[in-house]
Parts: structure tokens; C-alpha cells; sequence
């Protein structure tokens, strides 16, 4: 190095590593869980323990095989062949699956009785013609970066315009009150994923054969996901998950490890609550 000369050194600068962020994934119903009760938030998406504690319910039994049906119906072509014999060999091929959660066979027969009658109604009294353009299928979408949302929509159909159609069946009573928020984050899902608007969401009451729909007004899907990043900021700054005793208490798998379970347990059995094995009054699916 001659003299007078400046000898430069490189020095590596290592920047902080950010911490990366696990993505928050939301269906629609933890949503609603949450909302609910933080204390069942946790021990089903957090601690998940469905699996260890969750028992098997005859409505749920009779949705899951109610919907199969619906969706192989909607498969048959040409469309002579939608007939209610068809509905019905569906339904009894799916049933064969599994029967779980019923008491005893006369039990499982008034359940499947409660199907095939619902079934048929559907056929009977709906457009069996169209052709849905989704059947029980999962959508996925990123909401914002680190939030997922997530779900399966049981129908959509393309209606004339282009727009879309959400139909959700229930096999339940029709509530005092419905709740548009479960096909409002489909709704949410779908528009990120396809370019047609979602116009039009509907619930399919097989029971009475009833569907209830609404349009679905601008701008409503703005506040939808305001709503979802609310939530997913409540739900990332959780600590406590305290549970909110209420009327679902009655019917949760989760009574004999929960804090407040003693005394839900003694409330429910003063109700005659400790086995909810018929109808009730909120939606099964």
C-alpha cells in the first residue's frame, strides 16, 4: 500500500430476521365458535382435541349423508334420470356407510326416515335441472397476508346474468333469527377466487322445504372482511379463552374439562338437557 493511501474494508451488516408469521386459517365456523365461546375456540382449534372428546350425533350423521346424496344426484346425466327412486338409492347407499350416534336401530330408522323425507321433498318441489357449477367443495383464500379463509360451500349455481348463487342446505329447524354471516364468508372466499360477483345467498331448509334468500347488497363484502380481520386480530391477542356459559353449554362435548363445567353440568341436568338426541332448535349444518 503505497503511502498516503486508504485501504476500505467491507463489513457485513446482518439485518434482523423477521419472525415469520404462521397463517391464521378461519372457516366459518371458527368464526361463529369464537364469537361464542373462546374457552370451545380453544379446545377445538387450538388445543384440538374434537377428535378425543367429540361424540358422534345422529342429525350430523343424517346431514352428512343427506348432502352426499344431493351431491351424486346432481352428477346423474342425462336429466331424465334425476328421479326420486334415484334420490332415494343414494341416500340409502350412503347411509350404508356408517350409522353413528343413534341409540338403537329403531332410532336409526326414524333418522332415516327423517332423510328419505327430506329428500324427496327436495326433489319434488326444487329445480332438479340446473347444473351447480360447485357441489360440497373447499374454498380457500388469502383474506391478507398471515389470514386464511377457508370453508366448504355445499352449492353454487351460475344464474343467467353470470352472478353467482351460494345455497347452503340445512336439515335442521329454520331458526327465529337467520344468520347470513356463514354464506357471507363464502361469499368473501369465492370472490377472491373467481372473477363472477356472488349476488345471491340462499339456505335450503330441507325439512319444510323452505329456501330463504337474500341479494347481497355493494359493498357489503368490504365490511365482511373487516370483520374477519377483527376477529383475527382478536383472536391472535387471546390469552385467557374464558369460557361464556350459555345454551349451547348443555350440548358440548367439552363439559367435563371445562372451567365453568361443574356448575353447566348441574344447570343442565336441572333442565333435563344432559342428552339433546332430537330435533333442535338451532341448524345442524
Amino acid at each position: 500500500m503505497g503511502s498516503g493511501e486508504v485501504k476500505f474494508f467491507t463489513i457485513p451488516v446482518y439485518g434482523r430476521r423477521q419472525a415469520e408469521v404462521v397463517p391464521l386459517r378461519l372457516s366459518p365456523t371458527a368464526v361463529s365458535t369464537f364469537r361464542q365461546c373462546r374457552q370451545l375456540y380453544k379446545f377445538l382449534y387450538i388445543d384440538k382435541l374434537g377428535d378425543q372428546y367429540s361424540r358422534p350425533r345422529p342429525y350430523y350423521t343424517m346431514a352428512n349423508h343427506v348432502h352426499a346424496a344431493l351431491k351424486d344426484f346432481f352428477s346423474l346425466w342425462p336429466l331424465e334420470r334425476r328421479t326420486t327412486e334415484a334420490m332415494e338409492d343414494f341416500l340409502r347407499q350412503n347411509w350404508r356407510r356408517y350409522q353413528t350416534g343413534f341409540k338403537n336401530s329403531k332410532d336409526e330408522r326414524r333418522w332415516a326416515e327423517k332423510a328419505l323425507a327430506q329428500v324427496r321433498a327436495f326433489v319434488l318441489n326444487h329445480d332438479v335441472s340446473c347444473q351447480p357449477l360447485m357441489l360440497e367443495e373447499l374454498v380457500e383464500a388469502q383474506i391478507t397476508p398471515g389470514v386464511v379463509l377457508r370453508g366448504r360451500v355445499d352449492r353454487v349455481d351460475r344464474e343467467s346474468d353470470g352472478s353467482l348463487h351460494i345455497i347452503d342446505y340445512k336439515t335442521g329447524n329454520v331458526p327465529a333469527e337467520l344468520d347470513w354471516m356463514q354464506l357471507e364468508l363464502h361469499a368473501l372466499a369465492l370472490s377472491r377466487r373467481l372473477p363472477s360477483p356472488v349476488l345471491r345467498l340462499s339456505y335450503l331448509y330441507l325439512g319444510p322445504s323452505v329456501l330463504h334468500s337474500v341479494e347481497l347488497p355493494p359493498g357489503r363484502l368490504d365490511e365482511v372482511r373487516w370483520e374477519v380481520l377483527t376477529v383475527a386480530r382478536k383472536v391472535r391477542r387471546e390469552r385467557h379463552y374464558r369460557p361464556r356459559p350459555g345454551r349451547w353449554c348443555g350440548n358440548c362435548d367439552f363439559r367435563t374439562i371445562c372451567p365453568r363445567g361443574a356448575a353447566i353440568e348441574s344447570a343442565a341436568a336441572a333442565e333435563g338437557q344432559l342428552e339433546l338426541w332430537d330435533d333442535l332448535d338451532n341448524d345442524w349444518t
